[in-house]
């Protein structure tokens, strides 16, 4: 059964109150009573991650706004602001749920702490179908979770409301070039620090000299939009892409690639978006031609299935391929680019790739690219990331939240109540009886 906006806000309020509830003609007005319990819950998908949707702060503002809510913090011992951060602004800290109304996470809350029958908030990575999270949505059906996936939160043009794009790309130039004084043994720029803001890694980089070296960007998303804002933050002057490759510099720059700029159609020639979206394997890459300029190359492109690399192993082996870092933001394995064997980790953050042998090795190792591809770099400074994608909730979500769930931004985003798909999202249906579920 497929359920209409409607029909789940119904069903959601009678479930929780037990009570008859007045709806006029055609759903006109839904009486809904006053106080529902929202809560942050902490982490729990990866070790040590230390996100929260709102900071004390934020949340004290959000409280004071809508005093009609209830609105609580789940104990963590790891989470970047202190329990009693939060009491002291009036915010109680709880460890039970099972009262609560809406859980609001960052990351997939692990099928062992999912409490059936709750309303979730969180980045799932299941609605593209993702086949590695197919038996955690499963799991998200049988538990009669009722969830809005963050990811798809968007305007009308289809660009995100909350996501934490700009902060990876900000994280990411910074390792990126943190990973490119360490493989040519040039500078040794700090390891960012969990309380670090942007301002202190631009202070860490101000303190060395960069050499003349040349950039390639790829991503005009979020992700490219913190790594351009980092990259001119630090003094590096953006070039066209065909000056890039024309022209010699006597400062660091950088260019920041469109796919036209090396995608071309084997049959017409020319870079088109929308053919290429419907038919991304009629594409070849001529990437190779800046990377044959390039010293240090920072990805910030978006996977999509059926693409070309941008480069391959033979061109990497070739002695005109010059670029001997990577800094993956992207981190999708393998594609489309071969060097990304593996996602890298916080706490190991470099590893090598042989050009020679096309292989992970040490990244000191003569004829290697040293590859920094940690997959989860908004973790990395949890205070910093969360202020800003809590920002970006109070301001984009929380208003239709708590007002109008009717509204199409929060229409967008419901997957599921109580384990059935909604209209928009009835193909996760076909998604999960056509094939062998994956275990989560």
């Amino acid at each position: 059964m497929i359920i209409t906006h409607c029909q789940l806000l119904i069903e959601i309020v009678a479930y929780k109150y037990k009570s008859n509830i007045f709806v006029s003609a055609k759903y006109r007005a839904i009486f809904i009573p006053q106080k529902v319990k929202i809560v942050c819950i902490r982490e729990r998908k990866k070790s040590g991650d230390a996100r929260v949707l709102f900071t004390p702060t934020q949340l004290a503002h959000i409280a004071q706004t809508y005093p009609e809510h209830q609105f609580a913090v789940e104990s963590s011992s790891i989470r970047c602001f202190k329990d009693q951060e939060y009491k002291d602004l009036g915010i109680p800290v709880i460890n039970d749920l099972h009262d609560a109304d809406i859980l609001l996470g960052i990351k997939e809350v692990p099928s062992a702490h999912l409490i059936p029958g709750k309303t979730y908030f969180f980045f799932s990575h299941t609605t593209k179908m993702q086949p590695h999270n197919k038996g955690y949505l499963q799991e998200l059906v049988d538990k009669k979770i009722s969830f809005y996936d963050y990811e798809n939160f968007t305007n009308t043009q289809g660009r995100r409301l909350v996501s934490f794009g700009v902060d990876a790309g900000i994280i990411g130039a910074y390792q990126g070039l943190r990973t490119y004084g360490l493989q040519n043994n040039l500078f040794q720029l700090p390891y960012p620090n969990a309380q670090d803001t942007v301002e202190q890694l631009l202070q860490h980089i101000n303190h060395i000299k960069l050499p003349h070296l040349k950039i390639v960007v790829t991503g005009n998303g979020n992700v490219g939009k913190g790594v351009q804002s980092f990259l001119k933050s630090v003094g590096m002057l953006q070039v066209k892409a065909q000056d890039f490759l024309e022209q010699k510099f006597n400062t660091p720059v950088f260019t920041q690639l469109s796919k036209e700029d090396y995608l071309y159609s084997e049959n017409e020639g020319n870079f088109c978006e929308s053919e290429f979206f419907k038919n991304p394997q009629h594409y070849q890459s001529d990437f190779v031609k800046f990377a044959q300029t390039a010293d240090l190359f920072i990805n910030g492109l978006s996977h999509t299935p059926g693409m070309p690399l941008l480069f391959t192993n033979n061109d990497i082996s070739n002695l005109k391929f010059k670029i001997n870092t990577i800094a993956d933001i992207s981190c999708d394995v393998n594609e489309p680019i071969p060097t990304c064997v593996r996602a890298s980790t916080i706490s190991d953050p470099v590893y090598g790739y042989h050009k020679k042998w096309h292989q992970e090795c040490d990244f000191k190792t003569t004829d290697s690219i040293g590859i920094m591809a940690i997959d989860n770099l908004p973790c990395q400074l949890p205070k910093m990331t969360s202020t800003h994608f809590g920002t970006q909730f109070m301001e984009q979500v929380l208003p239709y939240l708590l007002s109008d769930l009717q509204h199409p931004v929060l229409q967008k985003a419901h997957v599921l109540v109580h384990g059935e798909f909604t209209n928009t999202y009835a193909y996760l249906n076909d998604f999960l009886h056509k094939e062998t579920l994956v275990s989560y």
